[in-house]
């Protein structure tokens, strides 16, 4: 593949007149790899288009001036212009605005407001080809979403004030921009109320030859009251995964070496899951079984390489699941690597999101846990992964441990070596053509000559129910892409046997 094609498969054009959406759409997608461009009206777009070819356009429908559909209409009839597939963006959801936007060449319709939990794997599934790893960006989604949020509640009571004033003249253009803007961002910023009131409050506007301004304003009263509620509501969070809260609600939780305030992050997100939290201290002769007893998980702050009350922190006489937090030089590389107890770490920068599936899979019953074994060999690896430069850089880092790699480019070819070669830990890449990563997993857990072989799953970040699907399924742990090639190495080497001295 060549250099320009590798670009087009991991880019998207936003095609928006608003703003904010733009920008939402940005911050869900801004750890997906993804080359992100935008455009506010169709002519905009065009230009764009003279120097960028994209693999994907999102097409807002309601454009000032040339409407998405017919610049959808346009692009389709040109041949030069015709390569991307093209995904409607649109406030209405009925069948006739579906077909609408099919009937001028759309692939699909995407119905606003935005569904963030899933949005990225249904861009995922208008692409044809997987987008290749971007750099990662540093911080939570959330941190991102919660400005947006702010914004949005800042400048839609800001025009409210302005669309309540008795200066101001029903102008039913701008109240219709105005109201199919909130009706499309609130919903996907936690105010799904805020979205139906501006539905209705649209309805209102159109319903006749002038507009009832009274009707309207008492619409718009309400929507303001809305807003300002939302204002003063708790923290906007996500939904967390369903499966996330099930494997957590009710546990108990120690948090151990962390300082007031990481201790306070920690307590907010878990909390989200239903778990109980508690902060211990940490004695400089390490934590003893008297101190964690009454926990189903402790999770400890890590202090820095070579400390030496991280080794007795991790003992596995501390027989419970520990979930040790810190930079990679601080983190044993005997973590994991020995014993009954379930160990896992979590390396910074870390989101909330992976420190709740690390936490689920410390809990796991189906957990399958190392067994040190020497062999004078080499370690064997296989690699599934139908992109060939992830699996020449995963071949590279591996080779580094002194392991032997074999690739496969498809789950068939990943099922045939591993029965042939029967490796010591297979790394699956969750998303693969015909055959998944799932189905793979299973029927090597379904045959007992490969049921104990570890698997370390590869998947996209923000893809949280990827994982605890994999899990359910018999994975052993997993990676995010794009990932760190020192945290690859840790993961996988403690599934592989030690040398022979």
């Amino acid at each position: 593949m060549s250099i320009k094609e590798l670009v087009k498969n991991k880019s998207i054009l936003i095609v928006d007149d608003d703003q904010m959406s733009v920008l939402l759409v940005r911050a869900v997608l801004s750890g997906e790899g993804y080359d992100l461009r935008s455009a506010f009206n169709a002519d905009e777009a065009l230009n764009v288009l003279d120097t960028f070819s994209p693999s994907l356009i999102l097409m807002d429908i309601e454009l000032p001036g040339k409407s998405g559909l017919e610049l959808t209409r346009q692009l389709r009839g040109n041949p030069e212009l015709n390569d991307a597939s093209i995904v409607a963006l649109t406030a209405y959801g009925g069948k006739d605005d579906e077909q609408n936007c099919l009937n001028a060449g759309c692939e699909g319709c995407i119905v606003k407001p935005i569904d963030t939990s899933t949005f990225p794997a249904t861009i995922h599934s208008f692409i044809e080809k997987k987008s290749r790893a971007g750099p990662r960006v540093q911080g939570d989604v959330r941190d991102l979403l919660r400005g947006l949020r702010n914004d949005f509640i800042t400048e839609s009571l800001a025009e409210l004030t302005e669309l309540l004033s008795p200066e101001f003249e029903a102008d039913r253009r701008r109240l219709l921009r105005v109201l199919h803007r909130w009706s499309g961002v609130a919903g996907t910023l936690g105010m799904p109320g805020v979205t139906s009131q501006a539905r209705k409050t649209e309805g209102l506007v159109e319903s006749g030859e002038q507009v009832d301004v009274s009707a309207v304003k008492k619409a718009l009263w309400e929507l303001q009251t809305m807003i300002t509620e939302a204002a003063a509501a708790p923290a906007f969070e996500l939904a967390l995964p369903a499966e996330i809260v099930k494997a957590l609600s009710g546990k108990r939780i120690a948090l151990a070496g962390f300082s007031d305030q990481e201790a306070k992050r920690i307590g907010q997100i878990l909390d989200r899951a239903e778990c109980f939290t508690h902060v211990i201290e940490t004695p400089a002769e390490g934590l003893s079984l008297a101190q964690v007893e009454r926990f189903d998980v402790v999770i400890l702050h890590l202090s820095g390489a070579g400390d030496a009350t991280n080794e007795k922190n991790v003992s596995f006489s501390l027989d419970k699941p520990v979930l040790l937090v810190g930079s990679r030089a601080s983190i044993p590389d005997s973590v994991g690597s020995t014993g009954t107890a379930a160990r896992d770490f979590l390396t910074t920068p870390w989101d909330s999101e992976e420190l709740l599936v690390r936490c689920c899979r410390l809990l796991s019953p189906d957990l399958i846990r190392p067994v040190p074994v020497e062999r004078a060999g080499p370690a064997q690896v296989v690699i599934a992964d139908d992109d060939p430069a992830i699996g020449a850089l995963l071949t590279a880092t591996l080779r580094r441990t002194g392991a032997e790699c074999r690739l496969a480019r498809s789950g068939t070819e990943a099922l045939a070596l591993v029965r042939e070669f029967v490796p010591d830990a297979l790394i699956l890449d969750v998303n693969m053509p015909g055959m998944d990563g799932f189905e793979v997993l299973t029927s090597l857990r379904g045959n007992p000559a490969t049921a104990r072989i570890p698997v370390v799953l590869l998947t996209a970040r923000q893809q949280e129910s990827d994982v605890l699907k994999g899990f359910s399924c018999g994975a052993s742990d997993y990676i995010t892409k794009p990932f760190n090639p020192m945290e690859v190495t840790a993961r996988v080497a403690r599934y592989l046997p030690r040398k022979k001295s």
